[in-house]
C-alpha cells in the first residue's frame, strides 16, 4: 500500500490518495477547491496511472467534502460516509459560503461499512465519535497505519464544540479505540503531520492521566 498526501484548501486539508500494486486506488476525504488543486490532483492520478474506485470521507465537515462533486463526477466513483454524520454533508453547502466555498452538489453518499477494499488492500473502518457524530478512521493493519481524520493530531486532538459534537464521545474513540492499536501504527490525520500512536500515547498532552 503507498499513500500519497495533498495538503488542500484554505483549512489545509489533508487529502489522501492510498493504492496498492493492483493499481486501483481510494481517495480519503476531498479537500481539492480551487482548479489548481484539482489539476494537481488529476495530474498525479494520470502520471501514477491509477485507477480510482471510491471516495471516503473520514466525516462531513465543509472542509473535508469541497472536492466531493468534482472527485466523484470526473472518475465515475461513489462515494462513501458514515450515516450518522448526514446531517453535517446536508449543511455543508451553507457551512460553505460563511468561508468562501461554493459548493457544487455532491453526489448521495453510499453508507461506510466495516471496511473499504481495493486492490488486494483491505481498510478497517473505526467508528470514532467525537468530532462529529459520524467521523472514522480507517485502519490498514498489515503496514499498521490509521487514517484518523480530525478524531487525533500530531500533539493535539479534533475539536468537539461544533454540532454533533461530544467531548466525552471524543475522548472514548481516542482511549478505547485509537490508542489500544499497536504504538508503531503510522497516524495520518485530516490536519498536521504524521505521528505514531505510540508518540500520541505518551507525548500527546489531551490523552495523558490527569495528575490526582
Amino acid at each position: 500500500m503507498e499513500v500519497k498526501t495533498f495538503i488542500l484548501n484554505s483549512f489545509r486539508v489533508n487529502t489522501y490518495i492510498v493504492w496498492d500494486e493492483s493499481g486501483e486506488c481510494i481517495f480519503i476525504d476531498a479537500a481539492c477547491y480551487s482548479d489548481r488543486e484539482q489539476d494537481r490532483i488529476a495530474s498525479f492520478i494520470e502520471t501514477q496511472r491509477l485507477k480510482p474506485v471510491a471516495l471516503v470521507n473520514t466525516h462531513a465537515h465543509v472542509d473535508h467534502v469541497v472536492g466531493n462533486a468534482f472527485l466523484c463526477r470526473r472518475y465515475g466513483i461513489p462515494s462513501y460516509l458514515h450515516g450518522d454524520d448526514l446531517y453535517n454533508l446536508d449543511l455543508a453547502a451553507a457551512h460553505g459560503l460563511m468561508f468562501g466555498f461554493e459548493l457544487q452538489t455532491p453526489p448521495e453518499p453510499k453508507p461506510l461499512g466495516d471496511s473499504v477494499t481495493f486492490g488486494s488492500t483491505r481498510l478497517r473502518t473505526l467508528h470514532t465519535p467525537g468530532h462529529s457524530r459520524g467521523s472514522v478512521s480507517l485502519y490498514e493493519e498489515t503496514q499498521g497505519v490509521v487514517f484518523t481524520g480530525d478524531t487525533l493530531f500530531k500533539g493535539s486532538i479534533g475539536r468537539s464544540d461544533l454540532p454533533g459534537g461530544d467531548l466525552n464521545q471524543l475522548m472514548s474513540s481516542l482511549h478505547l479505540v485509537l490508542m489500544p492499536l499497536p504504538d508503531a501504527t503510522t497516524v495520518m490525520p485530516g490536519h498536521g503531520y504524521e505521528s505514531t500512536i505510540g508518540d500520541e500515547k505518551w507525548q500527546n498532552p489531551f490523552l495523558q492521566p490527569e495528575e490526582l
